[in-house]
């Protein structure tokens, strides 16, 4: 169970909290809830702005681009352009925090495209009487719309996936408060397995289980004064009404004991709970909670301890099948100051086939602050909301160890530019004319190599490269199929007379191999790889640019630039500093460059302007697609704290 909330030390009695048996009695009554007020906290928001359709909406996307807000300023942006039908989570935040619900104000980081994006940090909000949502820059006076999309079963499925990937957990908050103005109901999230919002595929289960994860505990955050009537937690099990005289069964827990409901009545005929519990626990630890039940009897099991009344079961007070399932907190005369927390709540039917799954929700698919006051549960629910915690958009720091080796890797960490400190150890012994290679600092603080090919300041037309023969292989030609390559780079100046190789293990006349280059025209970046000559003997290649995500180096500017070729999927990825520029499809074999030949670094020329002017920190190629962690750690290691 992935619930962050701890629990709070609190100095509380160990004597039952209900008190008698008699002493309310959570009776479920209607909230009177209805759909959820707009709050931009609580949508999954498809924002444009008024001049053009938003990178939330393009056109080849197989899902809406979505904002998430938070009250404390951490957004999130949703990006299916990365990777049609996946969400990559981007951070929205922007450098200040100006959200209040109250006042519509708030600052977020805006995508106009993947990569270009602009900060509001005087945004005022509001929501027209069909909930759709407006956002005025104050700053720029551009207005922005927003659509919600938490109805759209795909969004929601793919928020859920993405947010379990980047270690985000939805749960299901349970209080009992003095919910508008009056006591007279629970904290409940209701289940009625015949509603046909919830998509159970039964009505009723004679014979079933339920599980769930429970952590029971006082509210850090309550304003509701502590007292020892009408704490219990129940996870109830009812027939066919929801009164107690309906209950199949029910697990009871206070601080620290848990407790069943019996076929005891009282002097009205309402089923009672015994004086003794039947075990402990911790307050505030995670509980791992199973209810089972057949023919008039139920059992549970709470973390590893089973309750099964000796092996006999608890003789279930209405024996009828079972239709509705409730988790609930308080009773109708109180309110309290614990909380409930619960996720992965399955169901289960033994009816027709053993342990079939009939309804699940681990409570994902839902933005913070989601009142579950509807579907998928009925509306009785009450005081039932969503918290969604966790979750970094910051890459993790790289654990050693975990990391491919490189097949070539050159640091230019020190006046030596020529070692390699990857597998194939191909330290670099020559170099092609006359460039001034002097030591400099480097992206992050450490050393880098600048190479100078003005003459006018000492330096001459030339570049960097190992030649292998037949003895003597490269790194690069023992790729096969998959790899990426790595360059961080920060150039003097731009306007050469040709493309600058900054990467370049490829036999040009055979259409072999791959390389990475500086577009002289544009200051673009483009990443080829060639596929050898077809049956025509027309060369086969095709590039991935960092124009088509209208991206392009600017002099004096430390960039992270690497690129894969993905052989499972065909796609050759372009990145610049860890954000994807341009993704593009290979509709053929990309052919290795096995020959002996040069693995030449920035440029290509001793005789003329196609040589790279500037510093280099890093040159590195891996014979592995590197994964969007891994790219994020590599930008992480080349970015000055």
């Amino acid at each position: 169970m992935q619930i962050s909330k701890v629990a709070t030390a609190v100095a509380l009695s160990t004597g039952l909290l209900f008190g008698c048996n008699s002493d309310g009695l959570p009776i479920p009554t209607d909230s009177g809830a209805g759909s959820q007020e707009s709050v931009l906290t609580t949508g999954y928001w498809q924002i444009s702005d008024g001049n053009s359709s938003s990178i939330s909406a393009s056109s080849n996307a197989d899902l809406p681009n979505v904002y998430v807000f938070q009250e404390d300023g951490n957004h999130k942006y949703y990006d299916d352009d990365d990777d049609l039908g996946t969400y990559t989570i981007k951070d929205a935040s922007a450098s200040t925090n100006n959200y209040d619900e109250e006042a519509g104000t708030v600052s977020f980081t805006y995508y106009e495209t993947g990569t270009s994006t602009i900060e509001i940090l005087d945004g005022v909000f509001s929501f027209d009487d069909a909930g759709a949502l407006n956002i005025s820059d104050n700053t720029t006076g551009i207005d922005y719309s927003g659509s919600d999309q938490t109805a759209t079963d795909a969004v929601q499925e793919a928020i859920s996936e993405a947010n379990e990937a980047n270690g985000i957990n939805g749960y299901v908050q349970i209080l009992d408060t003095n919910n508008g103005g009056v006591k007279n109901d629970v904290g409940e999230l209701r289940l009625k397995l015949s509603d046909s919002s919830t998509g159970a595929t039964v009505d009723s289960i004679a014979s079933g289980k339920v599980t769930v994860d429970l952590i029971y505990q006082v509210d850090e955050d309550t304003e509701q004064e502590a007292n020892g009537s009408g704490n219990n937690a129940y996870i109830s099990l009812y027939a066919s009404g929801t009164s107690n005289t309906n209950l199949h069964g029910e697990v009871i827990f206070n601080a620290g004991e848990i407790f069943y409901r019996s076929t005891v009545t009282d002097s009205s005929g309402k089923p009672q709970i015994p004086d003794e519990p039947v075990g402990t626990y911790t307050l505030g630890e995670d509980l791992a909670v199973e209810i089972s039940w057949a023919s008039g009897y139920y059992t549970f099991k709470v973390n590893d301890t089973v309750y099964d009344n000796s092996g006999n079961g608890f003789e279930a007070f209405d024996k009828a099948a079972v239709t509705i399932v409730s988790l609930k907190l308080g009773d109708t005369s109180n309110t309290t100051h614990y909380e409930l927390n619960a996720d992965n709540f399955k169901v289960y039917s033994n009816d027709t086939a053993s342990d079939e799954l009939v309804f699940e929700d681990n409570f994902n698919n839902y933005p913070n602050g989601q009142a579950l006051s509807g579907n998928p549960y009925n509306n009785n629910t009450a005081e039932a909301t969503v918290v969604v915690d966790g979750g970094n958009t910051e890459p993790e720091p790289p654990v050693d160890g975990d990391f491919p080796v490189a097949l070539n890797e050159y640091t230019f960490d020190n006046a030596d530019y020529t070692t390699d400190s990857g597998s194939a150890d191909n330290d670099l012994t020559s170099k092609s004319g006359s460039p001034l290679i002097t030591t400099t600092s480097g992206a992050a603080g450490t050393g880098a190599m600048h190479i100078d090919q003005d003459s006018a300041t000492g330096g001459g037309y030339g570049y960097i490269y190992y030649n292998a023969t037949s003895t003597t292989t490269t790194g690069a030609q023992a790729i096969e199929d998959s790899f990426s390559v790595e360059t961080v780079i920060k150039a003097d100046r731009f306007g050469y007379d040709s493309d600058v190789s900054l990467v370049d293990f490829a036999e040009t006349s055979d259409y072999l191999g791959f390389k990475l280059y500086l577009e002289s025209s544009d200051n673009s970046i483009k990443f080829k790889v060639y596929g050898g000559l077809d049956a025509d003997d027309k060369g086969l290649s095709t590039e991935a640019k960092s124009s088509e995500g209208d991206v392009y180096l600017v002099e004096d500017n430390w960039y992270h630039i690497l690129a894969t070729y993905n052989h499972l999927d065909s796609t050759a990825n372009l990145y610049i500093d860890g954000t994807l520029a341009h993704s593009k499809s290979v509709d053929f074999s990309v052919i290795e460059n096995t020959t002996d030949d040069k693995f030449i670094l920035l440029g290509g020329s001793s005789s003329s302007d196609k040589n790279f002017d500037g510093s280099v920190d890093n040159i590195a190629v891996w014979n592995t697609v590197l994964t969007d962690v891994q790219i994020q750690e590599r930008v992480a290691q080349f970015t000055a704290e």
